[in-house]
């Protein structure tokens, strides 16, 4: 495909112009065929990853995060595909390229997987494969993105599993991902998804499956790496407590949608849309008491097969307006310069009930 113009930075909620950005999505649509039909698994995003920051896309389970990482890249199922809207990526050359029209399993979209834009998965026994050896793995994708002799590569895939903290990477290099503990075969990926010196990193979920000791140094590697390298990087959670320590910005998704968008400072200290209070108010804290209850969301996400009529969110809204709520959809609103929530309340938030922290 012929690359296009990259156009002038994208304004961020309609009102000023955002950091130049490596990735803007509009409109972005994905549907996923079932045996019960076309499930719409991202449902009109919009947003962009500025160079060199992080974007937080979080939501509970089943919001669409992942599907809408990977959209990015074009690696879908099988039975998935982009409805709708554009994903243009900003390449070196200062030209960009939309990623939506590129064949899924056309050379292209290959040459950017690993090159430009790399995926670290949630498990990373399903990104290795057992039965080759980590240098099977490494050096193979080096050379052929790097365009490097077997040698270099080989220096290189030691070089990465140095910089990610493999102790004797030179050894390490000859042995199975089962060698591995859990931490260091997640190491072991971030290994593999730097090596070509990507621009963009999709981060889902790495550190859900890790202890709390190994997650921090994993989130402090990603900001070590992100410093030096100049990385952007796209970090799908659910986890706010981790949010609050690696994002920039942040988006949090509900079925399938943007609900609210802005800076993790905005986010935190003053969250507009009633789904990101109740994330907020769930997440245990120091000092609440022994046996004290957490603040749970009511009710569940409901199955895209039965989206509510109205804003998705009011069967589960502590402030839904009946009558409103139940019949509207609110659409996008923006407040200031790069903030933007989907609810007819975001103006005000005295009515949504004061801080979320409160």
């Amino acid at each position: 495909m012929r690359p296009i113009p990259m156009p002038e930075p994208m304004p961020f909620g309609g009102t000023a112009a955002a950091p130049s950005p490596l990735v803007a999505v509009s409109d972005l649509k994905v549907q996923i065929g079932t045996d019960d039909g076309l499930v719409r698994a991202v449902d009109g995003v919009t947003f962009d990853v500025p160079r060199g920051r992080t974007l937080c896309i979080v939501g509970e389970s089943g919001s669409g995060k992942s599907v809408t990482g990977r959209a990015l890249m074009n690696l879908l199922p099988p039975s998935g595909r982009i409805a709708a809207g554009s994903i243009l990526y900003a390449g070196r050359d200062g030209q960009a390229v939309d990623v939506t029209q590129l064949d899924p399993r056309g050379r292209q979209i290959r040459a950017l997987r690993g090159k430009e834009i790399s995926l670290i998965s949630q498990e990373p026994m399903a990104a290795l494969s057992p039965v080759h050896t980590i240098g099977q793995q490494l050096v193979p994708v080096i050379r052929r993105h790097l365009s490097l002799s077997k040698k270099a590569a080989q220096a290189r895939a030691v070089e990465m599993l140095g910089r990610v903290g493999i102790p004797r990477p030179a050894e390490r290099l000859n042995n199975y991902p089962f060698e591995f503990s859990g931490g260091m075969r997640q190491r072991v990926c971030i290994a593999l998804a730097l090596s070509c010196r990507p621009r963009l990193l999709i981060a889902d979920e790495p550190t859900t499956a890790l202890d709390v000791t190994t997650q921090a140094n994993i989130i402090d590697l990603l900001q070590e790496l992100q410093r030096e390298d100049g990385l952007s990087i796209l970090f799908i959670t659910h986890d706010l407590g981790v949010v609050a320590e690696i994002a920039d910005d942040v988006a949090v998704m509900y079925l399938g949608k943007i609900v609210e968008r802005g800076t993790v400072d905005e986010i935190f200290a003053d969250p507009r849309h009633p789904y990101t209070r109740a994330l907020l108010k769930s997440v245990p804290r120091l000092g609440s008491g022994r046996g004290s209850r957490l603040a749970a969301i009511r009710g569940m996400v409901p199955s895209p097969f039965e989206r509510p009529k109205g804003c998705d969110f009011h069967p589960r809204c502590e402030a839904a307006i009946k009558g409103v709520c139940d019949s509207i959809d609110p659409g996008t609103i923006t407040i200031g310069l790069r903030r933007d929530v989907r609810c007819v309340l975001a103006r005000e938030p005295a009515v949504l009930g004061g801080a979320a922290h409160g």
